[in-house]
């Protein structure tokens, strides 16, 4: 989520896709919210409206990795994984604080132990696949024609997302929350910074089509509400056509921007730590802080959840922040044991290889 490479990357990034790093978060942790308590009519369309924009939030992050490219940098992996864990340890003691672990079966306990093997978060699961598989993606990418790696992208979103957001029929099933649609985005990302880095896209055209196209997918979700009473958001799902042209269009409205910031930086770089607490957090603000949830049937409800969105951001920032400074150079020194110890096993493995 945080590495960056490629050939012609800049020592430094445009604050501006840090800022939508944050923007992707918000969205996400409101769709989220929303999606969970479609109570009465108008919440059920508030509900559609958000998840339209809101589920744009994970392919954006897949984009922006894609812009910049992901490096394997088998400590900084280690260190993604010490932080998953620690706050997954957290949250299932939590559990056990709250009296609710008893609901869990033993599979979304084993979850909680070993995240990124458990899936505790499909995102992160799916995020260290690719990790691993960048090297081979990146070396196809720089291989491909111009007019091959095309192709490649149009084939791929014929296939996984083409057929699904017409037909129905989800060919990865999986909603696009996989490693399939991840490599997609990835793909694209990647082919925008080789090929269309210095292309001067319109500002005003991408919000016209972001426009258009988030109103078609509300369209088509509100119809199949109106057909069936139930809130679906089956085209506003991560794989369709939809999502996928509505993330690249913000993506390239913020590409379009320009500026640096230190505290957007700073707080984008808490944003896999707030990612992976979310859940916890809730249960923490509904518990000790407010119960958001008794407003369900207010008619602030929505932006309520938008409050809380934000207030999921800033606490947890905060709390990576304190981890970072208490346990910073602990963690250092596990992921450089770890990585030197890897290293070797790898070196040893080629060796080996290469004596046959």
């Amino acid at each position: 989520m945080t590495e960056k490479t490629g050939k012609t990357e800049h020592a430094t990034r445009n604050s501006s896709f840090e800022l939508l790093r944050i923007l992707a978060l918000v969205l996400i942790f409101w769709m989220h919210g929303s999606s969970s308590y479609s109570n009465n009519e108008l919440s059920a369309w508030l509900c559609i409206a958000i998840s339209t924009v809101g589920n744009i939030g994970v392919s954006l992050f897949i984009l922006i990795s894609g812009w910049f490219g992901i490096r394997l940098n088998v400590k900084k992996m280690i260190k993604l994984d010490l932080m998953l864990i620690f706050y997954c340890w957290i949250g299932l003691a939590l559990q056990y604080v709250w009296g609710t672990a008893g609901l869990l079966d033993g599979s979304q306990k084993l979850a909680y132990i070993l995240p990124v093997i458990g899936r505790f978060s499909w995102y992160f699961t799916c995020y260290f696949a690719l990790a691993f598989l960048s090297p081979f993606i990146n070396e196809m990418t720089e291989k491909l024609t111009k007019e091959r790696y095309f192709a490649l992208i149009v084939t791929m979103l014929v296939i996984f997302s083409g057929i699904t957001t017409f037909f129905f029929f989800d060919i990865t099933q999986d909603g696009g929350k996989g490693i399939v649609n991840m490599i997609l985005l990835y793909l694209i990302g990647r082919y925008l910074r080789m090929y269309h880095e210095n292309h001067a896209f319109s500002t005003g055209r991408l919000l016209v089509v972001f426009a258009g196209t988030s109103l078609v997918n509300f369209a088509l979700n509100g119809g199949l509400y109106l057909a069936t009473g139930t809130v679906q958001n089956r085209f506003a799902r991560d794989n369709t056509l939809f999502t996928i042209a509505e993330a690249v269009c913000i993506f390239l409205v913020f590409r379009n921007l320009h500026f640096e910031n230190r505290l957007i930086n700073r707080i984008a770089g808490m944003v896999p730590a707030v990612f992976i607490m979310e859940w916890t957090l809730r249960t923490v603000i509904t518990t000790y802080l407010f119960d958001y949830l008794a407003w369900r049937e207010s008619s602030w409800h929505e932006l309520i959840l938008l409050g809380t969105s934000i207030l999921l951001v800033i606490m947890g920032s905060a709390i990576e922040a304190l981890r970072r400074l208490l346990l910073g150079r602990a963690e250092d020194t596990i992921a450089e044991a770890e990585s030197r110890i890897m290293d070797n096993v790898l070196q040893r493995v080629r060796n080996h290889a290469q004596k046959k």
